[in-house]
This record gives structure tokens, C-alpha cells and sequence, in this order.
């Protein structure tokens, strides 16, 4: 587990509890009043692959994750209220106890065959994806609820509710009640975009009951109070407002002040997405791209996600036998002269801006004399290229993009992505809790509180190690006009050509991929 403190503690009157639920990590921070980090601390989570393509977590794991991080801020002062964000689009049952009866799937499990899917695509409604404002994909979660029904009946006729966001499983262990945000409840597949209630036509079309999903709240909406017994475990008073808060996309859009309709924000997690918030006429779904409904408000979320971002500097990471951040180092020190490889981060597969669990990654142009350190280099290009790719999915152009996530701590990708998209980069020092920020900018108007200015970056007390290393190695990096922590990175007119040479056989690289696909499968 790991603890960050500032230099100086501040002794402030009202606080507010943070709590994100990640893939990798739950997360806790405390904040004050103005919206900065007094402290936080994480807690890793492990990912279960039970068979090749699965994807589970135990959520008895996540809620002993949340009590261990919680533990280790060592709260003084009682938090006024609580709000959580956290994972999408995976699928928890509960029982009648309240206790998870399986372990939860998640958004990156692809048990579900080609011919399920068909199969369940043949019995929705002809009008499904005008409904949901949303391609008909693999990874929504009615496709994974209908494999339940299918291969684990005795399983789902003992579930009494079905959640859907990662930090909702906490939510009701907190407060009892099972709740969804509007941006994960559309993740689902079971909402009409338009409207914002679950359909009736989609759930009939399945058999599934309205009856156990969760009840849809704006993410400022109140939970319910805190349990004494969840209070006990937390080392916190019984009563505490718990608010039903975002799933990561979009608490991130508030945390990055992208829920402004002219600033994307691209997130750089163990996964990743670019996102810019518009109104539902703007976006027109249903689209190549996500559309999600914002967490509060009428506005939409037009979200591309891709699979691999961190995930995919942990695997070389773990293939060089070196720590990420000494990679960070060390495709830092490549960037004066880069190297010719160039990489395809489709390590289980791409959601986004094409749907395909079968392509998988590659390195092209590799030379007898590139290090670990070239191939490092060509990784977090290769996540450049990804963002610029899925950016282009979007119905916009922009001059800035916010950047987020715990990859951001290397300025390296925030350079490269400011060259191959043409926009501006702005970095916030503790790029790692910019969502858990957004989750505190969504509830601060509800519970009294103004958050002085918009960015993450100039409320956090501390950066993270890497992001403190990656200040100093910013080069011609500087930093906002607000004076600010934020960092701007500006594209290098020098490497116009370059990145726009590379994208291009990055594009192609990746058609090839997918045509190779079916040859490379190891299965056949």
C-alpha cells in the first residue's frame, strides 16, 4: 500500500472523503474545503483470468482494499461527506444477503463468443442501438449478463441485484442501497440514451428483470447515510452523506474541467479513452465512439476507449525486467534522437475506434541494435498514436487536450501526443488523481462547498514520484498562464513530419494486424 502526506498538514474545519474504485488499485484521498489533497493512499488490487479472455475480481476485494486504504489516511477530522468513482461497464450480482454470489466480471472480459453475441443481437429490438445511442459491441454488459443466463442459471436465480460500476459495490456496503451514475449506467446497454431510465423493451428482449437493477441517480444525488457497521471498519462515525458519485469517465471530465464543451481530455490508466463533453444534438448518436450520458446535467460524453495504456508499460516493463519509472527515464533520454520501431498496443485486443478482441500488438522496424530503451520509447508512442487515432473518432478539433491518469506522470507521452495531434497538452502534477478530484467538483456545489478554479493540478498538494522526476525533465514544457502546477507541452514544430509520417504507418500497421489476426491465434 502506498501513503502520500504533504510537506505541511493543513487543519481544516470540513473535508471530503474520496474513493476510486480502479482496476489496479482502490484509491483514497481526503480533501479539504478548497478541493486539496491533504492526503491519499492506495491499496492494489489483483485481477483473476480463471481461463484465457476472462477477466474477474472478488468485489469482498475491493471492499477490503477500501478499508485498508481508508484506514491508512488516519482521519482525524470527520469528512462531511463521502463520494466514490471508479470502473465501469462490469457485471456484479448480489444476493439476498448483499454479498456478491460470483466474482464480478469486468469490462475487459471477453468470454462471451462471436456467436453468443450474434445470437443475442438477433433477439434485441431492430431500433437497439438508436436506444442506447450506442453500437451494438462486445464489451456491453447485457451481452455478459445473457452468458450468465445461459451458463450459470443456478447462479442467477439467486442474485437479488445486479450492480454495474466498481464503486457501487462499495456504495452498498456503505449504505445498503444499490445505485448506478448516468455515464455507467450507460455502459450497460440497457438504457435509453434519450430518456435516461433502463428500457423495458431491451430487458424483455432478454429476460431480465427491472426489478434487480439498480435505481439510476444523478451523481450528486445522495446514497444514503453511512452504516455503522461499514463506519466501524472504515474507522469512521455512522451517518456520514455517502453520494452516489461517477464512474471514472465521468468524474475524469469534471476532475480535468473537460465537461467544457471545447476541452477533451485524454485518460492514461491501466486502460484508456480520449472524451469531450457536448449536448446529445452535437454528438448525433448512436456513433463509432461511446456515448455516455454526462453524470449530472443534460450533456452527453463522446468517449474512445482503448485497452491498453498502462497495461501496456507494465507488460514491456515486465518483458525488460526494469521498473516503469526507470523506463520512463529512459525513453525520455531517446526522445532527442527517437528510434525507428513503432508499436501496436493491442495486447488483449482493441474496443476502440475499432471493436476487435482478436487483433494483437506488434513492434515493426525492429533493428539488431535497439535496447530495452528504444523498444520503452516506442511503447509510449505507440499510446500517442492511439490517443490521436480514437481523437479522431470525435466530432471535434481541439487546441488543448487535458491529460490524465498515472502514464501522465511521464511528460515523454505528453510531448508525443502533443506532436502527432497538433494540440496542446496540459499535464496536472498529480495526473493520478485527477478522477477522484472530478468526484469531488461534482458533489462541492451540493454540500456547500466552491473548489477555488477548475484544475486538479493546482489543488494538489503533492505530485507522485513520477510525475515530480517528469516535471524536471519537461524541456521546453511550461507551465499555465494560472501559475498553476499544470503543465502546458506545446506541439515541437520540428516533429511535425515525423509524427505525421508515423501515424500514418501506425494506421496501416494495425490493418495488417487485424488481417493477420486469425492466422497468428495461437487456438487454431
Amino acid at each position: 500500500m502506498a501513503v502520500r502526506k504533504p510537506v505541511r498538514k493543513p487543519s481544516p474545519e470540513r473535508t471530503v472523503l474520496i474513493i476510486d474504485v480502479g482496476t489496479s488499485s482502490v484509491k483514497a484521498a481526503l480533501f479539504d474545503e478548497a478541493g486539496r489533497t491533504l492526503r491519499s493512499a492506495d491499496t492494489p488490487i489483483v485481477t483473476a483470468v480463471p481461463h484465457p479472455g476472462w477477466a474477474e475480481q472478488d468485489p469482498a476485494a475491493w471492499w477490503k482494499a477500501t478499508v485498508d486504504a481508508v484506514q491508512a489516511l488516519a482521519i482525524d477530522i470527520q469528512p462531511i461527506a463521502i463520494t466514490l468513482t471508479g470502473s465501469m461497464q462490469n457485471v456484479i450480482l448480489l444476493g439476498r444477503d448483499g454479498a456478491s454470489v460470483r466474482p464480478a466480471l469486468l469490462y475487459s472480459d471477453a468470454r462471451v463468443t462471436a456467436a453468443e453475441i450474434a445470437a443475442v443481437k438477433a433477439q434485441l429490438p431492430p431500433d437497439f442501438e438508436n436506444r442506447i445511442g450506442n453500437r451494438a459491441e462486445p464489451a456491453l454488459c447485457l451481452f455478459r449478463l445473457d452468458w450468465l443466463l445461459n451458463h450459470e442459471i443456478d447462479t442467477m436465480t439467486a442474485v437479488e441485484r445486479v450492480l454495474f460500476g466498481a464503486k457501487d459495490a462499495v456504495i452498498h456496503r456503505m449504505t445498503g442501497r444499490a445505485v448506478v451514475d448516468p455515464t455507467c449506467a450507460t455502459t450497460t446497454g440497457l438504457l435509453n440514451l434519450a430518456e435516461r431510465h433502463w428500457d423495458a423493451t431491451i430487458l424483455g428482449s432478454i429476460g431480465l428483470s427491472l426489478r434487480i437493477l439498480p435505481d439510476i441517480l444523478d451523481a450528486d444525488a445522495l446514497a444514503g447515510p453511512l452504516l455503522p457497521e461499514p463506519a466501524g471498519a472504515l474507522g469512521l462515525k455512522p451517518g456520514i452523506p455517502v453520494y452516489v458519485g461517477a464512474g471514472d469517465g465521468g468524474a475524469t471530465a469534471w476532475g480535468t474541467s473537460s465537461e467544457q464543451h471545447d476541452r477533451p481530455h485524454a485518460y492514461l490508466g491501466t486502460t484508456g479513452w480520449i472524451a469531450a463533453t457536448m449536448p446529445h444534438s452535437v454528438a448525433k448518436p448512436p456513433r463509432d465512439a461511446y456515448t455516455l450520458a454526462a453524470p449530472v446535467g443534460t450533456d452527453v460524453i463522446v468517449i474512445s476507449p482503448f485497452l491498453a495504456a498502462g497495461l501496456a508499460i507494465d507488460w514491456f516493463a515486465h518483458v525488460a525486467g526494469r521498473p516503469v519509472a526507470e523506463l520512463y527515464a529512459a525513453a525520455e533520454a531517446q526522445d532527442a534522437n527517437p528510434p525507428g520501431a513503432l508499436f501496436l498496443p493491442y495486447l488483449i485486443g482493441e474496443r476502440a475506434p475499432f471493436s476487435d478482441r482478436a487483433v494483437r500488438g506488434a513492434f515493426f522496424g525492429l533493428d539488431r541494435d535497439h535496447a530495452p530503451e528504444a523498444l520503452a520509447y516506442a511503447v509510449l508512442e505507440g499510446l500517442a498514436h492511439a490517443i490521436r487515432d480514437n481523437l479522431d473518432a470525435l466530432p471535434i478539433k481541439p487546441a488543448t487536450i487535458a491529460l490524465a491518469g498515472g502514464v501522465a506522470g511521464s511528460l515523454t507521452v505528453a510531448h508525443l501526443i502533443a506532436d502527432v495531434t497538433g494540440a496542446r497538452v496540459t499535464v496536472p502534477a498529480a495526473s493520478r488523481i485527477v478522477t477522484a478530484y472530478g468526484a469531488f467538483r461534482i458533489i462541492a456545489p451540493i454540500i456547500g462547498l466552491a473548489p477555488k478554479g477548475g484544475s486538479a493540478a493546482a489543488k494538489a498538494a503533492s505530485a507522485t514520484k513520477a510525475g515530480a522526476g517528469a516535471k524536471k525533465a519537461a524541456g521546453k514544457a511550461e507551465k499555465s498562464a494560472a501559475g498553476s502546477d499544470e503543465t502546458v507541452v506545446k506541439p515541437r514544430k520540428d516533429r511535425a513530419k515525423r509524427a505525421a509520417r508515423r501515424f500514418a504507418a501506425y494506421r496501416e500497421a494495425a490493418s495488417h494486424a487485424r488481417a493477420l489476426a486469425a492466422a497468428l491465434d495461437p487456438a487454431l
